[in-house]
């Protein structure tokens, strides 16, 4: 028999999560227009249009059919997190207890300012939550402090990343889009 309050705890998590969206059948200049904004969200609609050889009002449409469809969820910026006073990325992996309610842990990890991420893995650990930090200082606060006051946290380890590598162009390897 199943337990109504852990499906109910088990959705709202669903809930949270990244939508699954149906596959949406692309063809190559929806591939190329896809490219174009992922290297450059900004480009306008007559750039683009010159890069795939079509009109600015047919490439509009096509953008606009690949947002209706969830294809492309948003356009955005990358931020530059050094400039911005946040250079260390701190990656802890988290195994909660097994009485913990996992919504639980995860509305209060959304409580702490510098999250930027929380993936909710299978495996050994249960999710890992990424943090944007000033210093040291603040690595020390949020271990001994904010994630110490977390109730059902079994274990934490802080990993800080010594620096990113880019996929420059992993739409084009993933995907096979022709640069």
């Amino acid at each position: 028999m199943t337990d109504p309050v852990a499906a109910t705890e088990a959705s709202k998590i669903i809930d949270l999560l990244e939508p699954s969206t149906p596959k949406v059948e692309l063809d190559p200049v929806d591939l190329q227009l896809i490219r174009h904004l992922h290297e450059d969200a900004s480009v306008s609609l007559r750039s683009l249009g010159a890069l795939v050889g079509m009109s600015a009002p047919s490439v509009g449409e096509r953008v606009a059919r690949l947002e209706r469809t969830g294809v492309i969820r948003r356009r955005s910026i990358e931020m530059d997190w050094s400039a911005m006073g946040r250079p260390m990325l701190v990656v802890i992996p988290i195994k909660i207890t097994s009485d913990a309610k996992m919504l639980t842990v995860i509305e209060a990890l959304q409580a702490i300012p510098s999250l930027t991420e929380i993936l909710i893995l299978s495996g050994t650990y249960d999710m890992m939550a990424r943090f944007r930090l000033k210093d040291h200082a603040e690595l020390q606060t949020l271990l001994l402090e904010k994630l110490g006051a977390v109730a059902g946290l079994q274990r934490v380890e802080a990993m800080i990343s010594l620096g990113r590598v880019d996929d420059t162009s992993p739409l084009t390897h993933i995907l096979d889009i022709d640069a």
